[in-house]
C-alpha cells in the first residue's frame, strides 16, 4: 500500500511537471501577433517558428539537465524508486522532445547556416574585389 501511494503521487508530480513543460514551450505563440492567431511561416512545411525552435532547444537542454541530478542523487541512493521513475520520464520526456526538433526544427535552423555562411562569402568576395579595384 505504501508503495502505491508513493507511486501515485510521484505520477501526480510527473503529470504536473509534463503539463508545465508543454505550455511553458507552446503557450505564449500568439502573444504580440496582429494577423489574430495565424502565424507567418516562412515555408509551409515548418511547424514550429525559430523562436520555438530555440525554445524547445531550451527545453530539451532543462530536462537532461534536470535528469543528471536526478542520475546524481540515484548514485548516492540507488533504492530509491521514485528517482529512478523520475529519471525515467525526464528522459523520455527530453528524447520526446528531441524528435519533434528533430523533425520540425533542424532543416530551418541548417538552412538558415547555410544563407548565412553564403552571406558572409559574398561580402568577403565583395571586399576582396575592393581591394583589388
Amino acid at each position: 500500500m505504501n508503495i502505491f501511494n508513493r507511486y501515485k503521487n510521484m505520477k501526480n508530480k510527473i503529470l504536473l511537471l509534463t503539463l508545465c513543460l508543454t505550455f511553458n514551450l507552446f503557450g505564449d505563440h500568439h502573444k504580440g501577433s496582429s494577423d489574430k492567431g495565424e502565424r507567418k511561416m516562412p515555408n509551409p512545411n515548418h511547424l514550429l517558428s525559430f523562436k520555438e525552435c530555440k525554445e524547445t532547444k531550451d527545453g530539451i537542454e532543462g530536462l537532461l539537465s534536470a535528469a543528471e541530478s536526478i542520475w546524481k542523487e540515484i548514485e548516492m541512493d540507488p533504492e530509491n524508486e521514485e528517482k529512478w521513475i523520475e529519471a525515467s520520464v525526464l528522459v523520455d520526456l527530453a528524447a520526446n522532445y528531441s524528435t519533434v526538433y528533430d523533425v520540425w526544427c533542424k532543416d530551418m535552423i541548417n538552412h538558415r547556416m547555410k544563407m548565412r555562411i553564403m552571406g558572409e562569402k559574398k561580402k568577403h568576395k565583395k571586399e576582396m574585389k575592393k581591394e583589388d579595384g
